[in-house]
């Protein structure tokens, strides 16, 4: 180390630089300097060298350095459903119902065990450092595997007493909740606990007063499936005379903060004004909700006051890959604006790596999504040295429209080497790899006798 430069742990060189800062700066040969897990300058690679000395280097010639993507609502422990849903069982009324909450009530501890480890290891090599689970079956387990992979996750218990039919007690669910926030909350400074509620439908009145109440009292953050379904709207109006959004408003949604709302399909406009008013994010799955629900309009051609995420729903529908969304939310956002109004500009590439840092971390209430002096260095960096994604007019145009998850090299998390040159160091992953090779055939077994006996066709 150098006697007249400041010691840091950490420093990142790049190409390029996209900090998505207070002054959206892209730094040609750029640099990030971190000390004790925060961003402590960010700045040309000439001036960083003359500055600082550090511990750790991480120097990427051909490479852009980005903030870390945050994946805003996924399902770490329907995993192992990749593939086991055909197009015809996309039609189930509703298919979460159907098949993915009945196979998250069959599947143990140990498949949950797995499926967190490996959506945790596909999160990482993608770029994601922190991501919000909807609400998973087996939350202690998760909550395991955040702590000793390090990615930064919100772990939540999947919150319902109704699936068609009375499942469980409000006392029942409310004290798993309570117990998992007991256990691990501030055990570490990348896992939070948070509520969450299923869906309207699958959440009684008492249960849905009693989970709000508890979020406020313990300050926590609050993630909901809502506006998702027809059938969703027709029952709250039927039996409420309101929409889902001002169903929950009626039970104090408000008082909670964060909250995130995922998918918000089927929003109407007073509902649209509801979430921009409260400051409620959103978080849109480009993918899946054009696979089950249909044309996502709110926010598609005006971001403004609009906390917007993107997200994965988890492994059962795609690689879990935000980059590779990020592509599908351009083209829809482009086809309904161009068909509506005739403006192709929106939704821009600069929008979008937003969106895909979760606002730059207001939608999960961290300092995250930027690179800037004060917040968490959660960074990615993604080679473009590829023929594939040459020549490089533009590093923002690049990232979104031509880089995908398998160009990520590295991953830090507060401070953290996670992934370096696209091996992940906290986790076995050929561990992983090969237990999902030798219980393959069981995991397909399960699902197998799990339809039959929900009388469901395998058929594609």
């Amino acid at each position: 180390m150098g006697g007249n430069t400041e010691e840091a742990d950490l420093i990142v060189y790049g190409k390029y630089v996209v900090t998505l800062d207070h002054a959206d700066r892209v730094i040609p040969r750029g640099a990030v300097v971190v000390r004790d897990g925060v961003i402590v300058d960010v700045g040309r690679e000439e001036d960083i060298r003359g500055k600082y000395s550090a511990v750790e280097v991480v120097e990427r010639r051909d490479h852009v350095v980005i903030p870390g993507l945050v994946d805003c609502h996924t399902h770490t422990q329907q995993y192992l459903l990749r593939s086991a849903v055909s197009d015809e069982m996309l039609q189930l009324p509703p298919v979460w119902t159907k098949v993915l909450v009945p196979f998250e009530r069959v599947m143990g501890e140990d498949l949950a065990r797995l499926s967190s480890e490996a959506s945790i290891i596909n999160m990482l090599k993608n770029g994601i450092t922190c991501f919000v689970e909807a609400g998973a079956p087996h939350p202690e387990v998760l909550a395991e595997e955040v702590l000793v992979s390090g990615i930064r996750g919100v772990v939540t218990y999947a919150t319902y007493d109704i699936a068609e039919e009375r499942v469980a007690e409000p006392d029942e669910v409310l004290d798993r909740v309570e117990r998992l926030y007991r256990r691990y909350s501030g055990r570490g400074q990348n896992l939070r606990v948070w509520a969450s509620l299923r869906q309207a439908m699958m959440v009684s009145e008492e249960l849905l007063d009693r989970v709000i109440e508890f979020s406020k009292r313990n300050s926590l953050g609050l993630t909901l499936h809502l506006g998702e379904y027809q059938g969703e709207v027709d029952y709250t109006l039927a039996k409420y005379g309101l929409r889902p959004l001002e169903y929950l408003i009626r039970h104090g949604l408000e008082r909670i903060s964060p909250v995130v709302i995922a998918h918000g399909v089927y929003f109407s406009p007073k509902e649209a004004r509801i979430l921009r008013e409260h400051g409620f994010g959103l978080c849109w799955c480009p993918s899946i909700d054009s696979w089950l629900m249909g044309i996502h309009w709110v926010g598609l051609t005006d971001t403004k006051d609009l906390k917007l995420g993107i997200g994965s729903d988890g492994g059962a529908w795609g690689r879990l890959d935000l980059l590779h969304e990020a592509k599908i939310a351009k083209a829809l956002s482009k086809a309904v604006s161009t068909s509506i109004t005739y403006f192709k500009a929106g939704l821009d590439s600069k929008t979008l790596l937003k969106v895909l840092t979760g606002s730059s971390g207001t939608l999960v209430g961290d300092k995250i999504g930027r690179l800037e002096e004060g917040y968490a260095a959660d960074i990615v960096v993604l080679n473009m040295k590829d023929v594939k994604n040459m020549p490089v007019h533009d590093p923002l145009n690049t990232i979104v429209n031509y880089l995908e998850g398998d160009s990520v090299t590295d991953v830090i998390v507060g401070g953290k080497l996670l992934v370096e040159n696209g091996r992940v160091k906290t986790i076995d992953e050929e561990k992983v790899l090969r237990e999902l090779l030798n219980r393959e055939e069981e995991i397909k077994e399960r699902f197998t006798e799990l339809a039959k006996l929900l009388k469901i066709s395998l058929l594609a």
